[in-house]
């Protein structure tokens, strides 16, 4: 049987797994009072994902009746599901990345501290910000190549983008120095 290509929401769910055991309206919550990107907390997206991961051998649920009325389900991650969350926290950062994830990106970086590699977390910053000022010295050298005729919103959607580059990059700098006089 082929496996399928895990989502950015799977590795989301896998990386409060790692954190803490959590039920399904758990996680329904945090998704709803937390900034993780454009996920729903809606049942009908956060419950299929995780009988999936668990079909999958990558979470396991175990019903708790002790502390509520209802019983829940508490999931955590098998040892499976570690091993792949720390694949995708590890894979290395590409232009591509950068150019169209940024987003996913910005959601391994938080899980990093999961499994507390001070090294990976310190390799991930290095990379991330090699490869955004890469990619913003590619949008600036696209911007001087604009003929002078080029009509204005062009011109200004391409600034946009490269204000947005360049915030990422101050953010990725200030991280990795804060990182560092803060690391082991």
């Amino acid at each position: 049987m082929t496996k399928r290509n895990i989502t950015t929401l799977d590795y989301a769910l896998l990386g409060l797994l790692c954190q803490s055991p959590q039920s399904g309206y758990d996680l329904r919550k945090i998704f709803e009072t937390m900034a993780l990107g454009n996920y729903s907390g809606s049942p009908g997206a956060i419950y299929p994902a995780l009988r999936r991961l668990e079909q999958e051998g990558l979470v396991e649920g175990e019903v708790d009746s002790t502390t509520a009325l209802r019983p829940k389900k508490v999931f955590r991650p098998t040892k499976a599901g570690r091993e792949t969350l720390g694949t995708w926290l590890a894979r290395d950062i590409e232009r591509e990345d950068v150019e169209r994830r940024i987003d996913e990106l910005l959601l391994r970086f938080a899980f990093h501290g999961v499994f507390d590699d001070w090294k990976a977390t310190r390799r991930f910053l290095e990379s991330f910000l090699s490869e955004v000022e890469d990619y913003l010295a590619e949008l600036n050298r696209q911007r001087k190549l604009f003929p002078e005729e080029t009509p204005l919103h062009p011109r200004l959607a391409l600034a946009a983008g490269i204000e947005q580059y360049r915030a990422c990059a101050r953010w990725a700098r200030k991280a990795l120095k804060e990182f560092m006089e803060e690391g082991p």
